[in-house]
């Protein structure tokens, strides 16, 4: 008979589904917000900036509930995906995706119509509650064992499920350690269908987002800039930054669809539609960016990154295990 538990556990790829939903709707929204953004500098407002931010108030609850909704989302991936094979790639992405979005923020919102602590605050929100609630229940159970007189272990067997219980027990207040990847309890389909959901979709925004940068393109070659390059470009910095992550997080992605569909029917196609799309992202880069505002090789070695690092972890757990087993043998 399967416990409820192991029941719950193996309909965690299902439950990615909706946060991962979440998460790409309102990282789209944040990118492009919802009526478009100024197309010049004329009376009183700035080119790349949101229409909708000259209604102040409506901008605010727009933003605070979008940033809510993606922190929450994120916070359900991160937790259900925990030490899942290539969790630590799904985890560059996020993060990268979620500076990407931050950065959006900054390319479309006027400085004086918001103060942007507020978008940090409802960011951190999910995880602070999260946090305060685990660590609640963590000493309300504390509080719970110890009036309870403990029963000493009548024979070897029960010796042994204390000691082995007990570490666990202490580690409980960490939410997500218990949806982490268990290899007894959880095949690899379930795996990869739960982290395909999540790439797939972070894979499509952050393509998207580079395709259609925040703040959208300039229109004409009037005070010194050029049609068909993108607004925000003008601010160096945190184009360099948003450029960066969000190639960051799209290879990130691309490293685990390609690694979890190896050797499947039409792995071949699929490869090939990655790589091509790999090229047109390029090519979209190199079609909005001012060639005076960026290197392209810092963002081709954005794009490296990741699989320069998987590369590393196999050979480096290659060689490590190679005296494991030739100590066995001997």
């Amino acid at each position: 008979m399967v416990s409820a538990e192991e029941k719950e556990m193996a309909d965690i790829p299902h439950k990615n589904k909706p946060a991962a939903l979440i998460t790409a709707v309102t990282f789209q929204a944040g990118v492009n917000p919802p009526g478009g953004v100024w197309q010049d500098s004329d009376n009183g407002h700035t080119a790349g900036r949101a229409i909708y931010a000259s209604q102040k108030e409506s901008f605010y609850v727009f933003l605070i509930f979008n940033t809510l909704a993606l922190s929450s989302s994120i916070l359900v991936i991160v937790s259900l995906t925990y030490r899942f094979p290539f969790h630590f790639e799904l985890w560059v992405s996020t993060v990268s995706m979620v500076i990407t979005y931050g950065s959006a923020i900054f390319a479309i919102t006027p400085n004086e119509s918001i103060k942007f602590r507020h978008i940090l605050i409802a960011a951190a929100g999910p995880f602070s509650v999260r946090f305060i609630v685990e660590v609640f229940k963590w000493c309300k159970g504390q509080i719970s064992n110890s009036n309870v007189e403990p029963q000493l272990p009548s024979n070897v067997e029960e010796k042994r499920e204390v000691a082995n219980s007990s570490p666990s027990k202490k580690r409980e207040w960490f939410w997500f350690r218990s949806f982490q990847y268990d290899k007894n309890r959880d095949t690899p389909s379930d795996a990869r269908n739960g982290l395909l959901i999540v790439v797939a979709l972070i894979t499509a925004v952050t393509f998207q987002a580079r395709v259609n940068p925040p703040g959208g393109v300039w229109q004409d070659n009037e005070n010194g800039h050029m049609a068909g390059r993108a607004i925000y470009a003008s601010h160096k910095q945190s184009f360099y930054v948003f450029l960066i992550s969000n190639t960051l997080a799209l290879s990130s992605a691309i490293l685990v669809i390609i690694s979890l569909t190896y050797r499947f029917p039409f792995h071949f196609e699929n490869w090939v539609a990655t790589i091509s799309m790999i090229i047109t992202y390029g090519s979209a880069i190199f079609a909005i960016t001012p060639n005076e505002s960026v290197k392209f090789l810092y963002i081709l070695s954005a794009a490296g990154v990741p699989f320069l690092i998987r590369l590393v972890v196999e050979v480096f757990t290659r060689f490590k295990c190679k005296p494991s087993n030739n100590s066995s043998i001997n």
